[in-house]
């Protein structure tokens, strides 16, 4: 008995005894794991690192690869700039060069010229005009005396340059017209005659004279009737085309026209028909004593005021052949 209950007393405290070193061994377990390192976080501190290290090297190798790069174009700039600025230089030093070969030449022909005397055998102008006309008289009707071949069918009027008024020189019209083709004028006037039949014009003569003057005359003055006046003075010679069309379409002859700058004009064509337009168109006949060319402003430095007339400040100014 007493054993037995001796027995079962023993048994208690084994139970007990590994309940408690259960719960000291949980305990430790606890104790231990709670101490130990945590490794998930510091394998992630370890990536971020390496992450880290590897993003400064390449921003690292960045900087000096532009630097690299800045330093080669900075370089070649100033290589570029260099070379540039030699080759300014060289030009510069040609010109010069040049400029003091040219104020040589022109310094030693002024040291020549000085010691020369060009002045020998100089016909020198005078006040008198008359002597230039004359000469100039001569020569023309000597061109005109070999292009009529020495017969003396033309022979333009007296024209005295002092005078600026309209030579009436004689000669009279022949208003008979033979007829034939329209537009064609057979009055028998002599390029330089005085006066032209107008009544040989046809509408279509007028039309022509209006498509020629569109793009020939300064528009809106006088010099549309100076422009009709050179071309129906060619008429009269029969050198330059039977009609009016004949002539303004003359290969060569009348710019406005052979380059497309002439277009139509009623208006124009209304002014030349007209009892005004016709009188100026006779008027400026005379004034014109034979000269079948003209010059447009580009040309106006050549022009000789006492020899070539001009119908207005803007337009043409006219003059014989051969000038």
């Amino acid at each position: 008995m007493l054993y037995s209950a001796g027995s079962g007393g023993n048994g208690a405290n084994y139970a007990l005894a590994g309940k408690a070193a259960t719960a000291v061994t949980n305990k430790a377990f606890r104790a231990a794991r709670e101490s130990a390192p945590d490794y998930t976080m510091l394998a992630k501190t370890a990536m971020d690192n390496r992450s880290a290290e590897k993003i400064t090297a390449m921003r690292a190798e960045e900087s000096v690869t532009r630097a690299g790069i800045n330093a080669t174009s900075t370089a070649k700039q100033s290589e570029i700039k260099a070379r540039t600025r030699n080759k300014i230089d060289k030009i510069n030093n040609k010109r010069r060069m040049a400029g003091g070969i040219a104020a040589l030449g022109k310094i030693a022909g002024a040291g020549y010229l000085a010691f020369k005397d060009n002045t020998k055998g100089r016909e020198y102008p005078t006040a008198d005009t008359s002597s230039i006309y004359e000469k100039f008289k001569s020569t023309r009707d000597k061109l005109i005396e070999e292009r009529e071949g020495k017969r003396g069918t033309f022979k333009p009027p007296e024209f005295d340059p002092k005078d600026s008024s309209v030579s009436t020189a004689t000669g009279s019209s022949n208003s008979g017209s033979t007829g034939g083709t329209a537009g064609k004028v057979t009055s028998g006037s002599a390029a330089g005659a005085s006066t032209f039949d107008m009544s040989a014009l046809t509408t279509k003569d007028y039309d022509d004279l209006a498509y020629a003057i569109s793009s020939e005359a300064a528009l809106g003055t006088d010099d549309e009737y100076g422009v009709a006046a050179n071309i129906l003075t060619r008429l009269q010679t029969g050198k330059y085309g039977g009609s009016v069309s004949e002539i303004i379409h003359a290969p060569g002859q009348y710019e406005g026209v052979y380059k497309g700058f002439s277009k139509p004009s009623p208006e124009i064509s209304k002014r030349l028909q007209s009892p005004e337009g016709q009188a100026k168109i006779q008027e400026f006949i005379k004034r014109l004593d034979g000269r079948t060319e003209f010059k447009g402003q580009s040309m106006l430095r050549n022009r000789v005021a006492a020899e070539d007339p001009m119908f207005d400040p803007r337009g043409n100014f006219y003059h014989y052949a051969g000038q």
